[in-house]
């Protein structure tokens, strides 16, 4: 019998909080009809139940293991909750939801993506599911089926018929239909019967039938699962297995759930098809089965509502069966009604039952009340029958209709003849791995257990022996690997497969006293007892029954009770004691989890128990692995049911793990049949002075006052003085005790021979060794050795394994005597045991093993146990993959690792041992690589190699070392954990998330990983100048400060770019004006700086572009665009009311303002729909139509407008407003620019009289809006070579103006829009446009250009009359079509090199041509002529001269006396300086956004000589304005070249060219100030984050938004529409690369290095710079290397290279603007926060001299700032002041003399003496220390300092004889080796041609994680104290040779013979001391196979004796 704990009363949690749940509410929908007035009568007759139980629960273990989830279901109220277990008041409710009938099943099932359904055509279907996984939960009601997702997805389905049962399978859910006893009662013919079971695959799929395949079933096998008979009684997932019960021979049938094929579906329903043609076809069967009411006949698109609480809303769906996921062609619901408005929904008969899963008092099945056979037709009534009504319209239907094809199979595997059928049926697992299907067959009192097994593939069940328990309930306890029953007394017992484990004591549950029943026998308790909600007992229902016993009618209480029927078993369990045992009232059990179970009393209270666990010991659990594997299965399971009985027996509490073992070991001992009380093997004194069986209770001796020699004598002798004494005296500095042993004489006995396992006694010794030895693999697991280790050594001793004994010996002297235990088992017995085959001689030595392994020497295959042995599995395969270098998909396991395989069990294929390795070696990996991919496969994590032992950890830490500069890109995430490389990960998991949006231009996120410190900065100044926004605090200003660290260029910027603020009037009033004149000239000046204001909105846009996400339900504000003015001193308000301004001047000031405000919008943000667009749309405000107008332009330009609705596009259009007609119209075509959407294209064509047919009603569109349309066209059909769209737009340039005012003002602007547009279309398509040669494209845009008489019109202009207004005369008007055609066929052309159309743009070589030619025609020629002859652009002084002629080279600069006559010098001046500002603005596309040296010199060259001339009389031979302009477009050339760079030089020009304003720049004008902070935008796009593109349609987009021709007012639009100049938004690209700490989530610096791709112009260009860095275009670098110099970068290196995985990785991150991620390396300070002076140049001369760290003194670090300093003074105990017995004291708590130290004994000489070599041992030990800190810490090898802090303290102990002085021998020895077997392997990787490489010029040779210097001084350092033991061992090494162990051994000589690998004792080695010739010596040590390293030591050991 085993103890449980305490029972805790349990009442559902659900129940408590449905007290304070609001209850149903229903929300009443304003498009609803009105309900039938009968409608509420019938939803309170659907709640109305016969049973009194309404609500019911169900509890499972949580997805993580840890937790519970219950689900309680009272009425239409569903509660999920969750909490930790055992654990009240920390639940947490998930969801909580109300439904509109009442519920009647909730289930827990996982639905898959795509299922991918079986099809007709041939294809294959996987067996597993496929698709992502989406667990949810179900509901069922009445007629519906409720699905909620983990993610918050909804999703509603209609039920086509009642359904009884869900139930939860392998790849969905099975519905198990209910049969009416209508059905039931008229049977029908096999081929008539309608389907019994459905499944559906994911909620948006159709409810399909299943399919049964049997060997004796008709067709062929293959039929419709329709036998009425059957009943689903379980369904698993795994395995995939269905039970049925059959009520005709009451059998249970198995059945495997699997994926139906395409023959069975072929098969059956061409079956169908034919016996459509017997006499009873397929629609009068379903017509049958509609008028019988099997069906529910209403929509199945009605609305479900749904009100769910608290956890936040779902995504609601109304799902019909028929949806966009089913196939059209295949699927189609015949089993639904046609729909018709007279139909009405009938309650399902489920809805008037009971769905109380609270179990009946004997666990009994859940019956139903059925209805009557004539409710359907009550439901439905005769006269709405759809047969009747609508005969044709069903037979049409059913006709029309086609079958529906399963998705799921059911093959039947096995047959149970049984009496019963089973109440409940589960899948439970033995403690040896045996499995068993259950039956609990309820009226029989039997739990039928049927064994299975799986076959050879794992593909069947094969079906084995029936064992059948008396029991009255039972349940699977998985985690125990048992079943917890309740047998015929009522009492609980344990069960592991059919074996009975122990009986379960129950404390805290109350008697039941069954007396009170005796004269009840006719009383319906079961109800009370099912429902806990009520009290068991009240006055009423203990009254006796008015009824006599003998009028019971069994069949009417049948269907109120389901438990009344099982009266026979209550009075024979209960009836018959008077007084019943504690546990015998337990009359159910339900809601099992990992280790609870919920227990139903006969008093209806429910009881909650914890069952305890096996072993909470990691030693014992290991041991029982083992001995479970390694024993038969019989004895296994003894031996398990023996321990948990004996573990957790009545009265047992916490165990400790040494508890733990010592009652384990005394255990197995006893069961070997040893004399446990003769043992002295106990680790507790408690346990070892009683018996050792825990079931006899110890007696309790009174204490006594005084002590006695016995009590000291038995402490001595005590196992944990022996464990833990030399260790607590190390620690302590104690003088250690000895150990007092016992005489042996009193410890004699003799071994009980017939006990159970005593013929396994050598399998248990091997197997416990195996476990002993993978414990000396985890440092944590070494205190588990020394208990392991004396029964090791006790079964040893009786087996007469010598050596084991020397081999524990060795490992432990003081706890294991070379001599051995006492024994119990005679020799004779020994020598009649069977041995098995894997036991060896020889023990298993796993680091013996590896020291061997590095050592070059070939090895035997190490045995090793599944699953138990892991450790030592992994270590094994991972050093022999290191020394044979071995392919990974190629790993010799046999060769490596022996697999024990015992007798009697299956044997396996050996290579299970390691999962399938999933690398792919596309390219030959090196050692290092191939070692951390084997390590990540097996599993092993970061965490598993530190606990590794310091010795073994080292080659998988080295290889991790080798691999971190430079991994593979392909390995997986866990892979570069191990590697500790987290930046990796964050960077492909940052790619993964955003790939699937990757080609989207919309694609742009706004950073939002900040520093927490300046996200509260932000928000206390943003509350503080909240009414002050000036619309650019959404700036990432902790990238801004990180970037441009040194100065204040971000906030001048932001103070010139600032419009929301009162302009300064700064003038001065003169004496000689008067106050009311000064007043004019302060308004004067304030006139002229609202020139400038108004052009600020332009480019605080391209500032401020995409820099954040709103918030939704906010609107976004706009600042507000003041044109007022303050004077000083008082600030003073000044206005413009006094003097006289333009009207509407800041109509388009406001338009760009909106614009602004919307392009800080991040295109990706999500959630900005129609509604919140409208949302925006301010009301009250004159300006707010207009800003609006621009703030919907910025959402087309950043992509949002695409989610406008159509309603609103026309709600917006119809207000007739000209601002946002335009904004609209160009905002959807850049939406969907390049997409020829067709709704675009008829939306743009109402405004365009060209693309409306000629019949058409003429439509007064304002000229703007015409514009805004043109250019969207282009915009819409951008690079697709739309021919009639080309057509047409062609026509448009020569456009004439019509009657009345039709084009007639501004004619420029529409004739240069539909050539930019025309452009567009046809953008680089010159060279391959054949189909377009009769419409002479060239030679119309030619004629355009130079003039000539007019050609006639086709179309609908062809009748037009001429205007009115305008006198057109017969030829071309070039000043209108020249600057539209000139640019069409410069882009048309564009890189098309075609010699012939450029030589059209060459500026005319005479001076009578010239003069033909508008000087600013000339620079739209030279932009033409460059986009032509793109690849000859170069930016030098020469390229941009050689497009001036030669004639105004000779005329130009040359006045007075040099000046010829008939020249007009100003013509001549204003032809070259057009030309020079064209060829500069070529410059300026090409090479835009990549901050070329040379192109910005040139530029630069040519902005300063321009600045000069407005300063002198030159500017006067070609005019101011001429001057000023070509200076404009210099300017925006050069901060292309420069945008985001945020160049000083540029900025400062800027600064300057701003502040002309006034009378005396009368030049400077509105476009001027334009153009200047357009220049300012390119600088700081973006907020420095952005950069410009040169993609053919990011330079169309650059050249329509710096046209170079620019307003001369605000409100000027003849030239050039201004919407137009924010199309820069469609060139700009993020390319800010913003390095991030992976670890602390900042912003950091790193240096990059930037590869360029060769060119013809450029080869090997590569420059290096700091991140955050502005990359050039990626379409023109080859390489991106982050912290490339590993010799001192501070980061770890990160590679991008092109054509590589990694290059889409570096374009998402660059898009989705989080950052990359970046790595700092131990013990490196971030660039920036490192101090500076004489102490860093001091820490870099330590770390990088060699020989320094030798000599270092701690003094010297306390100069040396830098976390290595830092860590190596905590490491070393402080200050360097600090006395060595101080330090030793409270920095290491180590002794390194042990207690010799003669404090107080001794001379004054003495104590100097001592305290000399003591503190000379302090400073070679701080000496040591200093040196590895430091050393590993200054070359990146931190991991490396815990192994050697391990080697040096180990150095310390095994000075003072530590009990683990064994072990931390072998670790030290191990790492000497591995210093040299790393050095090895290093050089195998650079002879392969593996090493890294730094970049293509010098490779970097990493070196090994171990110095071998280093290894060579620890192991010197072991090596002396060893040398200082040999004198005192000297005789006891010979003595042991010769085999003479009457005397015992010390631990010195142990340890000695370990360290100097020497051997044990051999027959050869005897005579080795009469050995005087040397050669005769080598000899015999050759025989004796003695290792070379233990000659040394031998030789010594002979001659110095």
């Amino acid at each position: 019998m085993i103890s449980c704990g305490d029972a805790q009363e349990y009442v559902p949690y659900g129940r408590d909080y449905i007290q304070h749940h609001p209850g149903e509410v229903r929300l009443q929908s304003s498009h609803s009809c009105p309900a039938p007035p009968h409608i509420d009568l019938l939803r309170q007759l659907n709640t109305v139940s016969l049973n009194e139980s309404k609500d019911w629960w169900d509890v499972r273990i949580s997805r993580d293991g840890l937790t519970e989830e219950e689900v309680y279901v009272s009425g239409t109220t569903m509660i999920w909750s969750r909490g930790h277990a055992g654990q009240m008041g920390c639940r947490q409710v998930i969801k909580c939801i109300t439904c509109d009938s009442p519920i009647q099943q909730v289930a827990f099932t996982t639905f898959y993506t795509y299922p991918d359904q079986p099809t007709l055509l041939g294809e294959s279907v996987p067996e597993e599911p496929t698709g992502d996984a989406l667990p949810s939960i179900c509901i069922v009601e009445s007629d519906t089926l409720s699905v909620y997702t983990e993610d918050g997805e909804d999703f509603s389905v209609s039920l086509p018929f009642p359904v009884r049962k869900v139930w939860p399978c392998k790849y969905g859910i099975v519905l198990e239909r209910q049969v009416p006893a209508s059905e039931i009662a008229s049977p029908k013919s096999e081929r008539e019967r309608l389907p019994l079971l459905f499944s559906l695959l994911h909620p948006l799929d159709e409810i399909n039938p299943l399919l049964s395949k049997t060997s004796y079933s008709g067709s062929g096998g293959t039929a419709f699962m329709n036998d009425l008979t059957q009943q689903v009684v379980f369904i698993s997932e795994d395995p995939s297995l269905c039970i049925l019960y059959n009520s005709s021979n009451n059998t249970h049938t198995f059945w495997k759930v699997r994926r139906a094929t395409t023959e069975e579906n072929n098969v059956v329903l061409q079956s169908n098809l034919q016996s459509s043609h017997n006499s009873t076809s397929a629609s009068a069967l379903f017509s049958n089965m509609i008028s019988s009411g099997q069906f529910n006949s209403h929509s199945p698109s009605q609305c479900q509502s749904r009100q769910s609480s608290p956890g936040g809303q779902m995504t609601s769906m109304s799902v019909t069966p028929t949806s966009l996921r089913t196939r059209s062609n295949v699927y189609t619901n015949v089993l639904t009604t046609p729909k018709t408005p007279f139909s009405q929904s009938p309650k399902s008969h489920m809805a008037t039952l009971s769905r109380t899963q609270s179990p009946s008092l004997f666990g009994g099945q859940n019956l139903r009340l059925l209805s009557s056979p004539s409710s359907p037709g009550r439901s439905l009534g005769p006269l709405y029958s759809p047969r009747s009504m609508y005969p044709s319209l069903c037979n049409e239907s059913l006709i029309e209709s086609e079958p529906l094809v399963p998705d799921i199979c059911l093959d039947h595997v096995w047959t149970d003849h049984s009496s019963a059928r089973a109440t409940k049926a589960f899948l439970t697992e033995s403690s040896v791995g045996q499995k068993y299907m259950c039956l609990m067959l309820t009226q029989a009192g039997m739990l039928r257990c049927i064994k299975y097994e799986y076959s050879n593939d794992h593909c069947s069940l094969i079906f084995g022996s029936i064992s059948c328990i008396p029991a009255k309930d039972a349940l699977p306890i998985k985690a125990l690997r048992m079943m917890i029953v309740v047998d015929g007394s009522g009492s609980l017992s344990l069960y592991t497969g059919v074996s009975h484990v122990c009986r379960v004591n129950l404390s805290g549950v109350p008697l039941f006293n069954s007396s009170l029943f005796k004269d009840f026998s006719s009383l319906n308790i079961s109800s009370r007892l099912q429902s806990p909600s009520t009290p068991p007992y009240s006055r009423h229902s203990l009254l006796t029954s008015s009824r006599p016993a003998s009028a019971v009618d069994p069949k009417f209480d049948l269907g109120l009770s389901p438990v009344i029927t099982e009266k026979s078993a209550l009075e024979g369990s209960l009836l018959d004691d008077p007084g019943l045992p504690l546990s015998s009232a337990i009359v159910a059990l339900r809601d099992e989890t990992n280790y609870r179970v919920t227990l139903e009393h006969a008093s209806g209270i429910l009881y909650r128990i914890t069952l305890p666990a096996v072993t909470s010991s990691p030693i014992v659990k290991q041991a029982l692995g083992a001995l479970q594997y390694i024993l038969p299965r019989e004895s296994a399971l003894l031996l398990i049911n023996k321990w948990y009985a004996t573990r957790n027996a009545p009265g047992s509490g916490d165990f400790s793990p040494q508890s733990e073992w010592t009652l384990f070991s005394m255990m197995l001992l006893s069961m070997m049949g040893y004399d446990t009380d003769k043992l002295a093997l106990t680790s507790c004194p408690v346990e070892a002075s009683g018996s050792c069986s825990p079931l006899v209770a110890t007696k309790k001796f009174r204490a006594a006052e005084s002590g006695s020699d016995s009590d000291w004598e038995y402490m001595l002798s005590s196992a944990f003085h022996m464990a833990a004494g030399n260790t607590l005296s190390e620690i302590l500095g104690l003088q250690r005790v000895g150990v007092l042993r016992k005489p042996q004489d009193d410890c004699k006995a003799t071994a009980n021979v017939k006990a159970p396992l005593f013929s396994h006694l050598p399998s248990i010794l091997f197997a416990l060794h195996l476990v002993y030895e993978d414990f000396k693999l985890n440092t944590l697991h070494w205190e588990f050795c020394s208990l392991l280790v004396t029964c090791l050594h006790q079964l040893a001793s009786d087996m007469r394994a010598g050596q084991y004994l020397h081999h524990y010996w060795k490992d432990f002297p003081t706890i294991c005597p070379l001599n051995g235990a006492p024994t119990q088992v005679p020799l004779e017995e020994i020598q009649n045991l069977t041995i098995p085959a894997y036991y060896t001689e020889c023990p298993p030595h796993v680091l013996g093993h590896l020291y061997t392994i590095m050592g070059g020497i070939e090895v035997e295959p190490f045995p090793y146990i599944p699953e138990v042995c892991t450790a030592t599995r992994n270590l094994v395969l991972l050093y022999c993959l290191a020394a044979a270098n071995c392919s990974l998909q190629g790993i010799p396991f046999e060769r490596f690792l022996l697999r024990l395989n015992p007798s009697g069990q299956r044997q396996l294929n050996s290579t299970e041992i390691i999962m399938d390795l999933l690398c792919k070696e596309e390219r030959e990996s090196n050692i290092h690589e191939k070692i951390v991919l084997l390590t990540d496969q097996l599993g092993l994590t970061v965490r598993d190699i530190q606990l590794l032992s310091p010795g073994v950890s080292l080659l998988l830490m080295n290889a991790q070392h080798m691999c971190r500069m430079y991994p593979p890109q392909d390995w997986p995430a866990s892979a570069y954990h191990l590697i500790h490389r987290p930046d990796l990960v964050a960077q492909r998991e940052a790619a993964t998330k955003n790939t699937s949006q990757s080609k989207d231009p919309f694609n742009i996120k706004v950073r939002c990983q900040r520093d927490p410190d300046s996200v509260q900065e932000v928000k206390k100044v943003s509350q503080q100048l909240k009414d002050e926004e000036d619309g650019m605090e959404t700036l990432d200003m902790d990238m801004l400060k990180l970037r441009w660290r040194e100065d204040q260029r971000v906030a001048e910027v932001r103070h010139m770019l600032c419009s929301s603020r009162a302009v300064t009037i700064n003038i001065t009033q003169r004496p000689d004006v008067s106050d009311h004149d000064f007043l004019e000239e302060q308004e004067r000046h304030l006139y002229a700086l609202c020139i400038r204001t108004m052009s600020l909105p332009v480019g605080r846009g391209m500032f401020t572009l995409f820099s954040t996400a709103p918030v939704i339900t906010e609107t976004l504000p706009i600042p507000k665009l003041n044109l007022s003015g303050k004077a000083p001193p008082r600030g003073t308000a000044i206005d413009l009311s006094s003097i006289e301004v333009p009207p509407n001047m800041d109509m388009w000031p406001h338009f760009h303002n909106g614009v602004a405000a919307g392009l800080k919008i991040a295109p990706n943000c999500g959630e900005i729909d129609s509604t919140w667009i409208v949302y925006n749309k301010l009301k009250g405000s004159l300006d707010s139509p207009t800003e609006h107008a621009g703030f919907l332009m910025a959402l087309g330009l950043n992509g949002h407008l695409r989610n406008l609705a159509t309603v609103n596009i026309h709600d917006y259009l119809e207000r007739g407003h000209e601002m946002t007609s335009v904004g609209l119209l160009l905002g959807i075509s850049v939406a969907k620019r390049g997409t020829m959407d067709i709704q675009t294209t008829k939306l743009l064509s109402v405004h365009l009289e060209c693309l409306l047919p000629p019949t058409s009603t003429e439509l007064d569109v304002p000229h703007t809006v015409q514009v805004g349309a043109i250019i969207g066209v282009g915009l819409v059909y951008q690079d697709t070579a739309h021919r009639h769209i080309a057509e047409v737009l062609l026509q448009e340039i020569g456009r004439p103006p019509g009657p009345e005012m039709e084009n007639s003002n501004d004619r420029e602007s529409y004739s240069l829009a539909a050539g930019l547009a025309l452009g567009l279309v046809l953008f680089g398509r010159g060279g391959e446009a054949a189909g377009f040669t009769d419409l002479n494209i060239a030679g119309e845009l030619y004629h355009y250009i130079e003039g000539g008489h007019k050609r006639p019109l086709f179309g609908s202009k062809e009748k037009k009359s001429p205007s009115y207004q305008i006198k057109a005369r017969e030829c071309m008007n070039i000043d209108v079509t020249a600057p539209g055609a000139t640019l069409a066929l410069g882009m048309i052309y564009f890189r098309s090199n075609n010699r012939a159309i450029a030589e059209w743009m060459v500026a005319p070589s005479t001076p009578y041509l010239l003069d033909q030619v508008r000087p600013d025609f000339l620079l739209l020629r030279t932009i033409a002529l460059g986009l032509i002859l793109w690849d000859d652009v170069v930016p030098t002084s020469r390229w941009i001269e050689s497009h001036v002629p030669t004639t105004v080279l000779t005329h130009v600069h040359r006045g007075g006396n040099q000046s010829a006559p008939g020249i007009d010098y100003e013509s001549m001046h204003q032809a070259y300086y057009n030309i020079l500002a064209g060829a500069c603005m070529v410059i300026g596309l090409k090479f835009a956004g990549s901050a070329n040296s040379e192109a910005f010199q040139i530029l630069w060259k040519f902005t300063r000589m321009f600045t000069n001339f407005t300063k002198r009389s030159v500017a006067e031979l070609a005019g101011k304005s001429t001057i000023e302009t070509c200076l404009n477009v210099i300017l925006l050339s050069l901060s292309m070249v420069m945008a985001g760079t945020g160049d000083l030089d540029v900025l400062r020009i800027i600064r300057y060219l701003r502040s002309k304003i006034g009378p005396t720049n009368s030049t400077v004008g509105y476009g001027s100030h334009l153009a200047i902070h357009m220049s300012l935008g390119f600088l700081f796009l973006g907020g420095g984050r952005f950069s410009l593109g040169t993609s053919n349609m990011a330079i169309a987009a650059l050249l329509i938004a710096c046209f170079p021709k620019f307003p001369t007012h605000s409100n000027d639009n003849r030239y050039h529409l201004q919407a137009l100049r924010h199309l820069y938004v469609l060139a700009a690209e993020p390319r800010l690369l913003i390095p991030v700490d992976v670890d602390t989530g900042r912003l950091c610096q790193v240096h990059v290095t930037l590869k360029f791709k060769d060119t013809d112009q450029y080869k090997n260009q590569m420059y290096e710079a700091m991140a955050p860095l502005m990359l050039p275009e990626l379409s023109k670098l080859a390489e991106v290397i982050i912290e490339g110099n590993n010799t001192s970068n501070r980061y770890w290196t990160v590679r991008f290279l092109e054509n590589d995985s990694t290059w889409p990785v570096l374009e998402t991150l660059l898009h989705s603007g989080e950052g990359f991620a970046v790595k700092l390396k131990d013990g490196r300070y971030p660039y920036g926060d490192a101090p500076s002076g004489f102490q860093v140049q001091l820490a870099h001369l330590l770390t990088q001299d060699k020989s320094a760290r030798w000599t270092i003194k701690g003094s010297v670090l306390e100069e040396v700032s830098g976390c290595s300093a830092r860590l190596v003074r905590t490491l070393v105990g402080g200050s360097s002041c600090q006395s060595p017995l101080t330090f030793e004291a409270s920095a290491l708590g180590l002794s390194s003399s042990g207690s010799q130290m003669p404090f107080n004994v001794g001379s004054s000489t003495a104590k100097d003496n001592s305290l000399q070599k003591l503190e000379d041992e302090d400073e070679a030990f701080t000496q040591a220390l200093v040196t590895i800190v430091f050393e590993y810490l200054s070359v990146g090898k931190p991991q490396a300092i815990t192994t050697w802090l391990a080697a040096l303290q180990g150095v310390r102990r095994v000075k003072g004889l530590s009990q683990k002085t064994g072990l931390l021998l072998w670790q030290v020895k191990l790492i000497a080796r591995a210093a040299h077997f790393l050095y090895c392997l290093t050089s195998m990787s650079i002879a392969g041609k593996d090493a890294m490489v730094e970049d293509d010029r010098t490779p970097v040779q990493l070196s090994p994680l171990v110095s071998p210097e280093q290894a060579l001084s620890l192991s010197k350092r072991l090596q002396l104290i060893t040398d200082s033991w040999f004198k005192e061992v000297n005789e006891e090494i010979l003595r042991y040779w010769k085999g003479d162990f009457r005397k015992p051994f010390s631990a010195k000589c142990a340890f000695t013979l370990l360290m100097q690998d020497l051997p044990i004792n051999n027959t050869a080695l005897k005579d080795i001391q009469d050995c005087s010739n040397p050669l005769a010596l080598l000899s015999t040590l050759r025989k004796a196979k003695v290792p070379s390293t233990a000659i040394s030591g031998l030789v010594r050991t002979l001659f110095c004796s």
